[in-house]
């Protein structure tokens, strides 16, 4: 009998042991970190921190790896916690006996919990103040040990311990409270943070008034274990233990809020505890903040109060530093708004991608002569920033000059347009190419900052167009070749004006950017490379406000050399990269006439250099240097060479519209003189007539009213040689009248050819519709 009383004892008592077996071995996975929310964070280039979010529970927590989290920190924890870590099965048997009679000596004090029940208690909110929620614990860390390793138990440990306050986990900790990231803290920060969980509240490192004295037994504890190594699968003992330097200790108040518009735009993207790692250079980042709250205390008197700038690292692509607004906080200004971002007009800033056009479709060469001259594209009749035509330059300094019409008309020859170049470049277009026309050259469509700086990157980088990046991981569009390697490079030395230059250790380096103001002067720009960086620069109001002094050439160019300035001397390998970049490429050094561009300078004066595309840049002469004959006795031009009587001179054929544009510099380019008597026919070469008016494309009005008001004028250009010009409309003739001068013609309704001829014989034509009105 006693026997089976035994056996049923022992039953009644293994019972729960089998019991507990069982659910150990069935139990699902408890939750260790999923389902944990995370504080959003966002890091700069160099992963410190920009700025760091609260979670829905009003927490700061950051998520950390364990091989993330200092060796000298994970040693700290592991002596002053759990010295048998990893060596027991969740609970420590020696330590829940001790505790067990501290309980039954009626203490207090339960003490015993191995790490692995501190994360049971943690992560499932357990109650341990009694012996029945200490035996839930244990059997909880029981559980734990089943399903996770050792090194993912010790993790989440580091993710869940509280630190004092709202601050939880040694990520969060280590950034708040030393502004360092857990792998790097020091070995005094590591032991002063290893005793705060114990006792959050009176131990928290701001103001928890037991904190130096654990630290101070913390570094007595750690001592003695210098000499003899620490624990924990081979991490490094402790070292440089002599004495402990003074803590400096921050609080959430001192947390970084830095490049606002930056970290704003990206800490929603920072999800489930992965931190969002930007681009920004902080030093980058400083000089265009300080530069732009210099320029609107500058400015403040006149009325200039906003700006914006943005930094791309051209090779990479990467946005190195932003500023959306002068100052964040300024709500006067709407500071909080990313200037960067919105969509304005950029002025003739967009007019160095017309010449790259250009020059990859043949049309031009840095020395071309073009013509800034009065011009109508279909009744759109624009001028010059200052109200001045210069008449004929070369294309390289119209495009530094910024003259409207020379771009325009290359705009207009363009083929594929300008439309669909932006379209590729990323550029927004919510209208149809129709609807910009022309004015797509002088700023017609808004773009943002970060557009622009994608496309000057675009010259930089042998035309091949990349979106600028943000941050890494960052989804972009495909890249797309939009110009030729020798014509983005081009573009970019047709930029340097040789005044321009930053101060470097690695010696001058040239600036090449182009200025622009919108219409009204509510916008000035200017943007450009700058040896490795492109640099962006707006100056208005977000109201748009105008201002006479927005103007890109007074206003923004200068704080953009300023900026490019600072970013030079900041830096000891700041280099110009464009002579690198054009290595290898077919451009050449050939010489031209300086007056007129012409690869053929025989008849020329004066002769330079310039960068030229062999194959792809124009060889055509314009036609402007002529050898005449003239007899010397009359002065008159000779059908045919004498002997001792004629000789050759080398004449300037400038068109009429040109000429006159000299003679208003005070440059008077004389007309070639009449041919003699007897000459007969000559053959005839030079250019036909330009029309003038009427505009092509323009429908006119003719009042039935009072139709002699409503006469359309007849105006022509003509090359040099022709004195007269003739009207006709099909074969009927209307009027003659010199070249440049006004002809007025009474029109009946319909659809006319008109056709001009000069005195040499040359035509050109041009429909013209009219429409009756009342």
């Amino acid at each position: 009998m006693r026997g089976t009383a035994g056996k049923i004892v022992f039953a009644l008592m293994a019972a729960p042991v089998v019991v507990f077996c069982l659910w150990l071995a069935f139990s699902p996975r408890p939750p260790l970190l999923d389902g944990v929310e995370f504080s959003s964070l966002v890091l700069d280039g160099g992963g410190g921190l920009l700025r760091m979010g609260l979670t829905r529970d009003e927490k700061y927590r950051i998520r950390v790896s364990l091989h993330e989290v200092a060796p000298e920190a994970v040693q700290a924890v592991l002596l002053y916690e759990d010295r048998h870590f990893y060596r027991h099965p969740g609970i420590n048997p020696l330590s829940t006996l001790r505790a067990g009679l501290s309980m039954l000596g009626g203490s207090r004090r339960m003490g015993g919990s191995t790490i692995t029940m501190q994360v049971a208690r943690l992560r499932l909110g357990l109650s341990t103040s009694t012996a029945a929620g200490k035996l839930v614990q244990m059997a909880r860390a029981l559980q734990y040990e089943r399903h996770y390793g050792k090194d993912e138990i010790l993790e989440a440990y580091f993710n869940l311990a509280p630190y004092g306050g709202n601050v939880e986990g040694i990520g969060a900790a280590s950034r708040i409270y030393f502004h360092v990231p857990p792998s790097r803290l020091s070995l005094s920060e590591s032991l002063a943070l290893a005793a705060v969980p114990q006792n959050p509240v009176r131990r928290s490192p701001l103001n928890g008034p037991d904190f130096e004295s654990a630290r101070a037994r913390m570094t007595r504890l750690v001592l003695p274990e210098r000499q003899n190594g620490s624990e924990g699968r081979g991490r490094a003992p402790f070292s440089g233990m002599a004495s402990l330097p003074p803590l400096r200790v921050y609080g959430p108040a001192s947390l970084p809020f830095d490049a606002p518009h930056v970290s704003g735009e990206l800490l929603p993207l920072s999800r489930d505890g992965a931190p969002v790692r930007s681009f920004i250079d902080r030093r980058l980042q400083g000089i265009l903040e300080r530069s732009l709250a210099g320029f609107a205390a500058r400015g403040r008197r006149y009325g200039l109060t906003n700006a914006a700038a943005l930094v791309i690292h051209w090779p990479s692509m990467e946005i190195r530093a932003l500023a959306g607004s002068a100052d964040f906080f300024n709500d006067a200004i709407a500071g909080q708004v990313d200037g960067t971002k919105a969509r304005r007009s950029p002025g003739s800033t967009l007019k160095p991608f017309i010449y790259g056009m250009a020059l990859d479709q043949g049309l031009i060469h840095p020395r071309t002569l073009l013509e800034d001259s009065p011009r109508s594209f279909g009744g759109y009749d624009p001028e010059n920033f200052d109200r001045v035509f210069r008449g004929p330059l070369p294309a390289e300094e119209a495009l530094r000059a910024s003259r409207n019409i020379p771009a325009i008309v290359l705009a207009s020859r363009l083929r594929p347009g300008f439309y669909g170049f932006l379209q590729r470049a990323g550029v927004k277009m919510p209208f149809s190419e129709e609807h910009y026309g022309l004015s797509l050259v002088l700023g017609g469509a808004e773009v943002s900052m970060r557009e622009l700086g994608g496309l000057y990157a675009m010259l930089a980088n042998r035309g091949v167009w990349r979106e600028p990046k943000l941050y890494a991981g960052e989804k972009t569009r495909p890249a797309a070749p939009l110009l030729s390697p020798e014509a983005a490079l081009v573009t970019l030395r047709m930029l340097e004006d040789g005044v321009h230059f930053v101060r470097s250790a690695s010696g001058p380096v040239p600036l090449r950017f182009k200025t622009g103001t919108s219409n009204g002067f509510r916008d000035a720009w200017t943007a450009g490379v700058a040896g490795p960086y492109v640099l962006v620069v707006w100056a208005g109001n977000f109201d748009n406000s105008p201002n006479p002094l927005l103007v890109g050439g007074e206003v923004a160019a200068p704080l953009f050399a300023d900026m490019a300035q600072a970013v030079a001397s900041s830096e000891r390998d700041f280099a110009d990269l464009v002579p690198r970049q054009q290595e290898g490429l077919n451009i050449t050094r050939e010489k031209v006439c300086a007056a007129t561009g012409d690869l053929d300078t025989s008849l020329c004066r004066e002769v330079v250099e310039t960068w030229y595309i062999p194959g792809r840049s124009p060889t055509r002469p314009s036609g402007v240097f002529r050898t005449i004959l003239i007899d010397r006795e009359t002065g008159l031009r000779a059908c045919e060479a004498v002997p001792g009587r004629t000789e050759e001179v080398v004449w300037e054929f400038w068109p009429s519209d040109l000429r006159a544009q000299f003679l208003r510099a005070g440059v008077v380019k004389s007309v070639p003189p009449p041919f003699g008597p007897g000459c007969g026919t000559q053959p005839v070469s030079g250019s036909p007539p330009r029309v003038v008016s009427p505009k092509e494309g323009v429908v006119y009005r003719r009042s039935l009213s009072a139709p002699e008001k409503t006469g359309i004028p007849l105006t022509a250009e003509a090359d040099a040689d022709a004195k007269a010009v003739f009207w006709f409309v099909k074969e009927r003739f209307i009027g003659r009248c010199v070249p440049g001068e006004t002809l007025r013609w009474l029109p009946e309704d319909g659809v006319h050819e008109l056709r001009v001829v000069d005195d040499r014989g040359r035509s050109s034509s041009q429909t013209v519709t009219v429409r009756a009105v009342p």
